[in-house]
């Protein structure tokens, strides 16, 4: 048979399986085509429902903000969703707001002065989020990513908290577009300040435990915790980092955020000198040089050594401001008036770990206006003006009564005396902490031995308490040891100074509770 000759009785095959062939791959391809672009349009229907979702609850937010703080009877939401479910949970979340160390005693106290669930509208489609909560609208995306649409009913302004509390009541669930009715049931219920006692069965209330302190304005001694669980906590933390800059603690096993924010306890203005190793509380004292008014009056007895320091250590930081009558004619001098000197002298250490110190002093003369002599029926009283410019400080270093190695004397006088003696080198003091506050800094380099400097106490008073505060602890030290040389309780001082403002304090706290009944119609 001839070459390229077809056999009798047969017939060409690919033609038809071709065509079967194509006919397979365009149905596949159309069937992917199809999957694809039904995949695509419901995540486009359902981004589109989500951001539907959330400019209806925007839109709850605010009117619901209307019922709770009194400014309608009543209001009516539509959702019109295709899809998604609705749902009330009045158990949802929880704030708790606590004071504590509220006395200035030093005692852990710790008052509950509010622990209520929230409650929350919310929205879940797919693998999406939304809630209505505490006064504002959050969201969780589809990485989990928790996130704020418009911020909650909590307003700190000036050391001010205003916290109108707001609670969702009700239940049930809805799917698809539905009506939401909402209705007041408690507007602006005092919680703080407040004066009305706990009610039955609950603990939470007037007075603080264990005294008869109402709850009342401005807030001193302490902290004060705002506790919030919510499956949006990450938002809320966010939230407070932004509204203020106080400490806020996450604890992501259990979804709570605790904002923290401190009292200005101020000045402690007029005080009795306190018992040795007691104190007292300056908090927030404000940046530059805020001291307007610190004066002593220290009535001693006829003994010996008379030593008296107010100190405080914190974060590695040292400070002492020390005072010493010297000679010995102010002992016995009474009814005559005494007329001794008076040794001043302001210890610092940074706590940078250089092992470097500052310190100046002074020598008072009696006829200094920085300085009077008194009698009193317990004794003669020296009076002195911490904050005096006729005062010109040395940057020296005599600290007399102390001696290396607790010597004869040793330096139990002096809070840290070792450190001034032994341990520590007195280094180098320049005075640019607070340039732009104050007018005359930056100023030094100063070394020691430098007798000139041209400082006052005021100023150095004044700038080295500055930078032990914002919060210091006077402590009191009287040595050596126990000796009694000064009489505590005939003994007293004054301390006033500009307070800090700090988006870390709190001084007025104003909160109430506000219940709204939301239901599906």
């Amino acid at each position: 048979m001839a070459a390229g000759t077809r056999r009798p009785g047969t017939r060409a095959q690919s033609g038809p399986i071709g065509y079967v062939l194509v006919f397979a791959i365009v149905m596949a391809g159309m069937a992917i085509i199809v999957l694809i672009g039904v995949g695509g349009l419901s995540a486009t229907q359902s981004q589109s429902e989500i951001q539907r979702a959330e400019h209806s609850m925007t839109l709850f937010d605010s009117r619901a903000a209307m019922v709770a703080l009194g400014d309608s009877n009543g209001q009516t939401i539509s959702f019109g969703q295709g899809g998604g479910t609705f749902a009330v949970e009045d158990d949802s979340g929880w704030m708790r707001i606590v004071h504590n160390n509220y006395t200035d005693d030093g005692d852990d106290e710790r008052e509950v002065i509010y622990n209520k669930s929230m409650g929350a509208l919310t929205y879940e489609n797919g693998d999406r989020s939304l809630a209505y909560q505490g006064g504002g609208v959050w969201e969780r995306s589809a990485d989990g990513e928790a996130g704020m649409i418009s911020p909650p009913e909590f307003h700190y302004r000036g050391a001010t908290l205003t916290l109108p509390i707001i609670r969702t009541l009700g239940g049930g669930n809805a799917k698809g577009s539905v009506d939401v009715s909402i209705r007041p049931q408690t507007q602006a219920k005092l919680v703080f300040p407040a004066r009305s006692p706990p009610t039955a069965g609950d603990e939470i209330g007037v007075p603080y435990n264990g005294t008869d302190r109402n709850y009342s304005n401005p807030i001193r001694n302490g902290t004060v915790n705002v506790t919030v669980r919510s499956d949006y906590y990450e938002a809320w933390a966010e939230y407070f980092r932004e509204r203020t800059t106080g400490e806020v603690t996450v604890w992501d096993s259990n979804r709570t955020v605790r904002l923290q924010l401190k009292s200005i306890g101020g000045p402690p203005g007029s005080f009795t000198i306190p018992e040795e190793g007691e104190s007292v509380p300056a908090d927030g004292i404000a940046d530059g040089h805020p001291l307007t008014e610190f004066e002593l009056d220290i009535v001693y007895t006829n003994g010996n050594n008379d030593h008296f320091s107010l100190y405080d250590e914190k974060n590695n930081q040292e400070y002492e401001l020390h005072v010493l009558p010297t000679g010995n004619n102010y002992h016995n001098s009474c009814p005559s008036t005494p007329t001794s000197d008076v040794y001043v002298g302001m210890y610092y250490y940074s706590g940078d770990g250089s092992g470097e110190y500052q310190y100046w002093e002074a020598s008072i003369d009696p006829s200094n206006s920085a300085i009077s002599w008194s009698c009193t029926s317990e004794g003669p009283q020296l009076s002195i003006d911490m904050l005096s410019s006729a005062v010109d400080m040395d940057y020296d270093q005599n600290a007399p009564g102390i001696s290396c190695g607790g010597g004869p004397g040793g330096g139990n006088k002096w809070r840290f005396g070792e450190h001034i003696k032994c341990d520590y080198t007195h280094g180098d003091a320049t005075l640019d902490q607070h340039d732009g506050d104050v007018g005359w800094e930056p100023a030094g380099p100063y070394s020691p031995g430098d007798t000139s400097t041209g400082r006052t106490l005021d100023e150095i008073v004044n700038h080295y308490t500055s930078l032990m505060g914002p919060d210091i602890d006077m402590t009191s030290q009287m040595g050596p040891g126990n000796s009694r040389a000064i009489v505590q309780d005939a003994s007293s001082g004054r301390l006033n100074y500009k307070t800090a403002s700090g988006a870390e304090y709190i001084t007025y706290l104003h909160v109430t509770e506000n219940e709204i009944g939301v239901e599906f119609d």
